[in-house]
């Protein structure tokens, strides 16, 4: 309880009042890996190698900076952002990438194979020190001082601090407010035996209950598995006893019990295991579905379904515990990293100094990219965070959130962790060996 009121008052520092600034941007700019301009092929020297381009012949250079990040739901409005600063800033351009599923994999090969980006995500602690000798010491950059405690620890190493972060998250179930009404529930379900008699009303209604993208492991090995890990009585001694040997996966009733939580779960939804991210989105925006994992990162996706949909973010019930229950999930999940040999490194702190620190570029922040920003001196637009923010905000207000932990998971064991889950929601072990899988993957994984 002393670690959740912590993280409550950390987040509480980054969501707190102020003025907003506008920010009105319609286009977008590249999506893909930069190729060689004809001025780089006559150079010998393309784009996308060190991440500086060069304009026109006999004109000024121009920089390109290629942005290559994790969060997909945002790409077109980052696009925007980066158009306006573009705008701004003509000696500047912008590539934006997005990847989900294969972004780690795709990052690593990105950088074996000459074609690094300048600015990545990094997830937090253990991907920070995994790529900490690619990545530039951000400490005497003026938003550094600005940022929230909780933002601040995941991405400090040996003092430095390497990474911008991007907005506090909060994840639970996305579930649709008009079907739970058709449905005639009346309110979200906070234990175990509420929930199955709110599937049982969904059902009854014709309506899908759950859906999940268990062909995936990435949404099950993050966020699922996290479910277990921050309903520890101590998550962070749990961490470190997995590391030192004191603490185990194995048997553990908490896992125990998210196991046989996941498997109701999987029994309600249809084709899980060829139910991929685009899928899972698609089933959630066409309101063929009434629940899936999300969080407000969704936000800019659900906005794009139009009008009618109305979703809000409600917790995993996994017993009948239900004051244990009603919490959600959050933290700062990601971060952007700039490449310290990037030839435009110069150019990406002015644009996250702008982007920070400027009511123009704060608002492009929580207005554009919808975001709950992870500093101190400003905090979102409510009006732009929509229905799935302003749930998240309400549960952070009432002090009902637990942490995110995946940010210290051995490089790997996320992937681990989500195979695991698949194993076990396929029917190819039970719960007993679901948790000595995740203590095997943890074992082969970690570096401490």
């Amino acid at each position: 309880m002393k670690e959740r009121k912590r993280l409550l008052a950390l987040l509480l520092s980054g969501v707190m009042a102020l003025g907003m600034f506008g920010c009105g941007v319609t286009t977008g700019s590249g999506d893909a890996a930069p190729e060689k301009t004809p001025a780089a092929q006559d150079s010998g020297e393309a784009a996308g190698d060190k991440g500086a381009g060069t304009a026109d012949a006999g004109t000024t250079e121009k920089k390109t900076i290629y942005i290559y990040q994790l969060k997909i739901q945002i790409d077109e409005a980052l696009k925007n952002v980066c158009k306006q600063y573009s705008e701004m800033h003509p000696e500047v351009e912008f590539v934006v990438e997005s990847e989900a599923d294969n972004y780690f994999t795709s990052l690593k090969t990105k950088f074996t194979g000459g074609q690094a980006p300048d600015v990545f995500t990094i997830v937090g602690n253990a991907d920070a020190k995994l790529w900490q000798s690619h990545l530039e010491d951000l400490s005497d950059q003026p938003w550094v001082a600005d940022m929230i405690d909780l933002a601040k620890q995941d991405i400090t190493i040996d003092g430095g601090v390497y990474g911008l972060p991007v907005s506090v998250e909060g994840y639970g179930y996305m579930y649709n407010k008009k079907l739970f009404e058709q449905a005639g529930i009346t309110q979200v379900p906070t234990t175990l035996t509420e929930m199955k008699a709110a599937v049982d009303k969904l059902e009854a209604a014709g309506i899908s209950p759950i859906t999940q993208p268990y062909m995936d492991w990435y949404q099950a090995g993050n966020f699922m598995v996290n479910v277990g890990i921050a309903r520890q009585e101590d998550p962070m001694a749990f961490l470190q006893g997995l590391n030192d040997g004191s603490t185990t996966f194995v048997d553990n009733p908490v896992f125990l019990t998210l196991a046989d939580y996941l498997l109701y779960d999987v029994s309600k939804c249809t084709n899980p295991m060829n139910t991929d991210f685009n899928t899972q989105t698609s089933l959630f925006s066409n309101q063929e579905v009434a629940m899936t994992l999300g969080g407000n990162w969704n936000q800019p996706t659900l906005d794009e379904a139009g009008p009618d949909l109305s979703a809000g973010l409600m917790p995993f019930p996994i017993d009948d515990d239900k004051e244990a229950n009603d919490m959600l999930f959050a933290g700062v999940t990601g971060y952007w990293g700039i490449n310290k040999d990037s030839e435009a490194k110069e150019e990406i702190k002015e644009f996250f100094t702008w982007l920070s620190t400027t009511p123009e570029g704060q608002k492009c922040m929580t207005t554009d990219l919808q975001m709950i920003p992870a500093f101190r001196s400003f905090e979102a637009d409510p009006d732009s965070i929509g229905e799935l923010g302003t749930d998240l905000s309400s549960y952070i207000n009432q002090g009902k959130v637990y942490g995110m932990y995946h940010s210290y998971y051995p490089d790997g064991f996320a992937q681990a962790a989500g195979e695991a889950v698949q194993k076990l929601v396929a029917g190819n072990i039970d719960g007993a060996a679901f948790t000595r899988e995740l203590q095997n993957g943890w074992d082969n994984l970690k570096t401490e």
